[in-house]
């Protein structure tokens, strides 16, 4: 498992916090305004370009974007220096084709994501939880915090050089894009520059392995029925295809692409091959696949994150 530095955890936490709530007062109106902020709930979820409350200059420059949860104790005032004991929780989503330990947590790595309710097309879904706290002056309890894994957010220290603001949560935690095959399709297998389409239906999936039933040709009437069983694993699909009342078998191999069509290569048992690839029929994604977790607090003292100093 890759090891995260705490300089790079805590990107969008710092950026994300110094761009607080910015209204001191409640408003009259309950409920979200345009930017994401329902102060009465002491919540903003929105944009994370947004909790700037500049709609109009849009996304943080160079950052593609980010949704952001952020959620704020009672006594945390916007903007304000907070009281010890206040505290601002932050959840992130972003997406991100890239998983690589130098870069892939950097702003300039994430998709660009515009549309709330559908997911860009990416890899990856990462979120980031993160809580900060207001903590007082007091040597011994900062070195407790600081063993177990809280680091300062930079945001002034007292005179005795303990941080004025700690994040002592710090959860990453990535999901692996999958995909659903199942449903219509037309597949185009090409043979020496001919084209031969096939209609296929995908009937079941269980988790990675998928069965269906298919013709030729496309759209009918059919004259040659076959089965299919095959596999989906990250973004690779492979198929056996045997032809009914014949020895005949294709064996199909191919990726699937961001728009969840589908590509590749063809072999059969007689000796022939081409390339194939969909021209109807789209698979979908989802990103409920945890393939890693990282957690910058894991060697936490119990009650770390209760009454503090």
């Amino acid at each position: 498992m890759k090891r995260i530095t705490i300089v790079a955890l805590t990107l969008s936490l710092l950026l994300a916090l110094t761009s607080a709530p910015v209204l001191a007062a409640k408003p009259a109106d309950k409920g979200f305004d345009e930017f994401g902020y329902n102060y009465n709930a002491r919540l903003f979820n929105g944009w994370d370009g947004y909790c700037d409350r500049d709609i109009e200059g849009g996304p943080i420059p160079g950052t593609n974007d980010a949704w952001l949860v952020m959620k704020w104790s009672k006594n945390w005032e916007p903007m304000a220096d907070q009281p010890v004991g206040a505290w601002c929780t932050n959840h992130f989503t972003w997406y991100s084709n890239d998983y690589d330990e130098a870069t892939w947590y950097g702003w300039d790595t994430r998709e660009e994501w515009t549309d709330a309710s559908a997911p860009p097309e990416a890899s990856y879904r990462i979120e980031e939880f993160a809580k900060i706290m207001k903590v007082g002056d007091d040597e011994e309890e900062w070195a407790r915090y600081e063993a177990g894994g809280a680091f300062d957010v930079g945001w002034g220290s007292y005179s005795s050089g303990v941080p004025k603001y700690v994040a002592f949560q710090d959860v990453i935690s990535v999901y692996q894009r999958s995909w659903t095959v199942t449903g219509s399709w037309a597949l185009d297998f090409d043979y020496q520059g001919a084209i031969y389409s096939h209609d296929m239906t995908i009937a079941t999936q269980t988790d990675g392995s998928f069965t269906g039933i298919g013709a030729y040709p496309a759209d009918g009437p059919h004259t040659i029925t076959w089965t299919v069983t095959g596999t989906v694993s990250d973004d690779t699909v492979s198929m056996t295809i045997s032809y009914n009342a014949s020895t005949y078998v294709v064996t199909a191999s191919g990726t699937l692409a961001g728009d969840g069509t589908m590509s590749g290569t063809w072999s059969s048992n007689t000796g022939q091959s081409g390339d194939w690839m969909s021209t109807s029929g789209q698979a979908t994604a989802s990103y409920d696949n945890l393939i890693a977790t990282y957690d910058l607090c894991t060697a936490s003292p119990k009650g770390l994150g209760k009454p503090i100093f």
